[in-house]
């Protein structure tokens, strides 16, 4: 089998990814960082605080990125999705009070179905 060096596939490819991923960075991007997703294995996605909606209710933005946060580590790991599947798969959970002193409602997602979303 005679061997075909398929770099420039490859490089093109990475490219298209590369400049859509540049295109996503230079619009709107929601950035919300979960501290304690260590210690419960969730993710809190707001939708409400002190009785108005917020968080992913009220975002114009076209994707939503999630920091997990390791503090023992001090480094996190990023999850960067389109605002629209976030708000499809938070449909499947409960609404539950969260946020500073439970004035917040939200939907607490396993980081491990966030995760699961790339498959």
């Amino acid at each position: 089998m005679k061997h075909t060096n398929k770099f420039d596939l490859d490089l093109s490819f990475g490219q298209k990814h590369e400049n859509d991923l540049q295109k996503a960075i230079e619009g709107q991007i929601e950035c919300k960082a979960d501290r304690l997703v260590v210690k419960w294995g969730n993710v809190f996605i707001e939708i409400e605080s002190r009785g108005k909606p917020s968080g992913i209710m009220v975002t114009t933005s076209k994707y939503y990125a999630i920091s997990l946060v390791v503090e023992k580590r001090k480094d996190q790991i990023w999850v960067l999705i389109p605002t629209k599947i976030l708000k499809k798969l938070m449909k499947d959970y409960p609404v539950k009070r969260g946020g500073d002193n439970y004035t917040s409602k939200g939907h607490i997602i396993p980081k491990e179905d966030l995760l699961n979303l790339i498959i």
